[in-house]
């Protein structure tokens, strides 16, 4: 059961960072208990992690909704990622493994080869890419108390859902920055990895602030 729950937490966390499920989305638990043929109990515990994650907020008497951002909420975030992350790349130029490097090139490829076909949600599934891509950067900079502080603010889903606000342009151009920043990393040239990661980043949040509404 505690697999099951774990593997449901993971598939809504991953829906709601990405934007498949909207900021403002309502969740209820009978309806995710039918979606994901599990109890209700489960889901409730799900909520509430998902709750003090701040990827969904508890009205009362309302029920349940996907954390809506505010401009103000993207502004803080992308600061305190620029730091942190373009820290953290500045260290994977140094201590990167041919491996890391390898899986990195090959989320570059896979992101780019969607990006080509614009298949029905390959926006979302970009972001999710995008995701890993990041989270792997902190990985290489082997520190682990950085990893745990920087990896929510990566999932936080109004960063990570940006790509849903690019033009086409602006898209290509952000996986193009992914291919600079590998470079740097693979040539262990820590200050231009960290300048095209804190770069990456600010450009996504100019994104963000042309967002409808």
């Amino acid at each position: 059961m505690e697999r099951q729950r774990r593997s449901v937490l993971d598939e809504l966390r991953t829906r709601i960072t990405t934007g498949l499920i909207p900021p403002g989305s309502h969740l209820t638990e009978r309806g995710l208990a039918e979606e994901y043929d599990i109890s209700r109990t489960p889901i409730r515990s799900i909520l509430r992690e998902l709750a003090d994650q701040g990827l969904v907020t508890v009205a009362p008497n309302r029920g349940v909704f996907v954390a809506e951002w505010t401009t103000s909420d993207a502004a803080e975030v992308m600061s305190i990622r620029a730091l942190l992350e373009s820290h953290a790349a500045k260290l994977a130029a140094e201590k990167r493994t041919a491996e890391q490097l390898h899986d990195l090139s090959s989320l570059c490829d896979r992101m780019d080869a969607l990006e080509e076909s614009k298949s029905n949600g390959y926006r979302a599934e970009i972001a999710a890419l995008n995701h890993e891509l990041h989270l792997l950067i902190l990985e290489a900079a082997a520190s682990p108390r950085l990893f745990n502080i920087a990896k929510d603010l990566a999932m936080a889903p109004l960063m990570s859902g940006s790509f849903q606000y690019y033009s086409d342009e602006e898209l290509r151009r952000s996986l193009q920055d992914h291919r600079l920043i590998l470079d740097a990393l693979k040539h262990r040239d820590g200050e231009r990895a960290r300048a095209l990661m804190e770069g990456h980043l600010r450009t996504a949040y100019a994104a963000l602030t042309r967002r409808p509404g």
